[in-house]
């Protein structure tokens, strides 16, 4: 049986390489400037403290889906190392929300 794969599959691998690493570039965060830079801490935080929602029962967590939605989208569409930087919030939230290091 012969091997279904050519060059330009290899050729597709490297691409997808190439650009996981334009996602990932330190350059990215120094071409930005300080007031953008604010604006992505900012909705950081905001990320964080509705998260929080989620701990506190089914309403609460409905209610805050939709922003969070909202913001996850952006930040997938805005960089794929802002959305990563959201999710790692998100987890860090969960994880001091449930042992008790932030005081809700």
């Amino acid at each position: 049986m012969e091997s279904t794969s050519t060059a330009d599959d290899r050729g597709d691998r490297g691409d997808r390489r190439g650009e996981l690493a334009r996602m990932f570039d330190p350059e990215e965060i120094r071409r930005r400037n300080l007031v953008s830079l604010g604006m992505d801490v900012l909705i950081l935080a905001t990320t964080g403290l509705l998260v929080i929602l989620f701990t506190k029962g089914l309403w609460p967590a409905v209610i805050g889906a939709i922003p969070i939605a909202a913001l996850l989208y952006f930040g997938w569409a805005s960089s794929k190392a802002f959305f990563v930087a959201q999710v790692l919030a998100i987890g860090v939230t969960l994880l001091a929300t449930a042992t008790g290091v932030l005081p809700y």
